[in-house]
């Protein structure tokens, strides 16, 4: 299961959470990235967004042909904007799973998080980018509406879409 969205919506949190809930592996491409290249900040500074971005569908194209599944991959905020790394996740059939939460939240979550994400630093560019992007991100298989601010919320419904495509929620054990 793939999790994108724009930055903010909660890929990263709920890829956590629903990795733990399926009890399966978790891979968060921008934590890869930063592991093995360096901070994401940097590598925009240096290199520039498409200088990122190869990088970025690099490290997909490594990550997915030995993923377990089921396994969790959350995507950073462009990844699924680029035509190549679509292609990358229709080859190996990845279920992409769009998280849609509402620019005001998102723009509450991220606030003051400018220096940790290099496109979040203007306001109207920002609002510019979200709307950009999200025809894009309505691509996906599945689009969830992300509109609560407890991710608990939203984890139920993922884990329901999850049962739905035949991954089994292990078996909890009782007191």
């Amino acid at each position: 299961m793939v999790l994108i969205g724009f930055m903010g919506a909660g890929k990263s949190t709920l890829g956590r959470m629903l990795a733990s809930r399926l009890e399966c592996p978790l891979i968060d491409l921008d934590l890869e990235i930063a592991r093995i290249h360096g901070v994401i900040p940097d590598l925009f500074s240096n290199l520039g967004e498409s200088g990122f971005r190869a990088i970025e569908h690099h490290q997909l194209d490594q990550i997915l042909p030995g993923m377990a599944r089921p396994s969790v991959l959350a995507l950073g905020g462009g990844a699924f904007l680029q035509p190549a790394n679509r292609e990358l996740l229709a080859r190996h059939s990845a279920t992409v799973i769009f998280l849609d939460a509402p620019f005001e939240l998102i723009r509450s979550r991220i606030e003051g998080s400018a220096n940790q994400r290099p496109l979040a630093r203007d306001p109207q560019e920002l609002r510019r980018l979200y709307e950009q992007r999200r025809p894009t991100y309505l691509l996906a298989h599945h689009t969830l509406p992300a509109t609560e601010a407890d991710p608990s919320v939203l984890l139920t419904s993922l884990v329901r879409l999850a049962n739905q495509l035949g991954v089994r929620t292990p078996a909890r054990d009782k007191l």
